[in-house]
């Protein structure tokens, strides 16, 4: 028994620590009603090319509400540098639709589908 327990919680850690690693492509998907986090961000962009600013603000909010419950899932799970730069990216969203402004939105908006993608 000693022998058996020698070898199993070594591996049975492993085991656990790798499942946490790889883990990131499922936990960055949507678990619950509200943290649907790409489709937000979509809803973002078509707000924000019909100039419809309220709305993009609101699913602006909703966007960030999401990302604060998905970073906690997916922390051990990701790169530090891609959950700070989504982070980064939604402020700078936040920004253009304070502004106003479509031009400097779109490629921020792109820029997080594409470290989206990546996550995990």
């Amino acid at each position: 028994m000693r022998k058996f327990l020698l070898y199993a919680i070594p591996i049975l850690f492993m085991i656990v620590s790798f499942s946490i690693m790889i883990s990131g492509i499922w936990l960055k998907e949507p678990l619950g009603s509200d943290d649907h986090l790409l489709s937000y961000i979509q809803n973002v962009e078509e707000n924000v090319k019909a100039e419809n600013w309220e709305q993009a603000d609101q699913e602006h909010q909703k966007a960030e509400r999401a990302w604060r419950k998905i970073s906690k899932r997916v922390q051990y799970s990701v790169e530090r540098d891609d959950m700070m730069a989504i982070t980064e990216v939604l402020s700078r969203i936040e920004g253009g639709i304070k502004a106003k402004d479509e031009p400097t939105i779109l490629p921020d908006i792109y820029y997080f589908y594409g470290i989206w993608k990546d996550l995990g």
